[in-house]
């Protein structure tokens, strides 16, 4: 049996295949559609889903991506704080943390936080880390802001 070229034309883009020897046919125990290589069709007339790309959740994250965090493939907020999985990763939070979330003001969140070391509270020092209250009543930490530059001015009333 000779080869037979195909070609296809779907919105400007040419798919070339060949029908006929070595072709994935029907009658070859190819599950058909006669091109070589293409898909991987099982017969069912649906792809199988590649284990690598599946989102459970929908989240955005893959279920590959949640194994590595260790956050829950079938839950969009893993730990339940309100923020979705990738939105705390994107925010340098921890997703499986219900108490460390992006911040409700919308600060960003420095990666280096937990790497900062204070030095004590001299000019020039990197302070020891503490909680302040911002200007929406949530409580954040000096060390979250680890890519900025800060400027403290304190104030006392006796």
């Amino acid at each position: 049996m000779k080869a037979l070229p195909i070609t296809v034309l779907f919105g400007g883009i040419f798919l070339l295949g060949c029908a006929g020897v070595g072709a994935d046919t029907a009658e070859n125990g190819g599950g058909g559609g006669g091109f070589l290589g293409l898909g991987d069709d099982t017969g069912s007339g649906e792809e199988e889903e590649d284990p690598a790309k599946t989102d459970s959740d929908g989240d955005g994250l893959t279920n590959a991506e949640e194994d590595d965090l260790g956050t829950d493939p079938d839950k969009a907020d893993s730990d339940g704080d309100g923020f979705d999985d990738p939105d705390e990763v994107e925010g340098n939070t921890d997703p499986n943390k219900a108490s460390d979330h992006p911040y409700e003001g919308g600060w960003p969140i420095g990666a280096c936080r937990n790497d900062v070391q204070g030095e004590g509270f001299s000019e020039r020092d990197i302070s020891d880390n503490f909680n302040m209250e911002d200007q929406f009543g949530e409580e954040v930490e000096l060390h979250a802001f680890c890519e900025n530059v800060v400027y403290m001015v304190f104030a006392a009333v006796w």
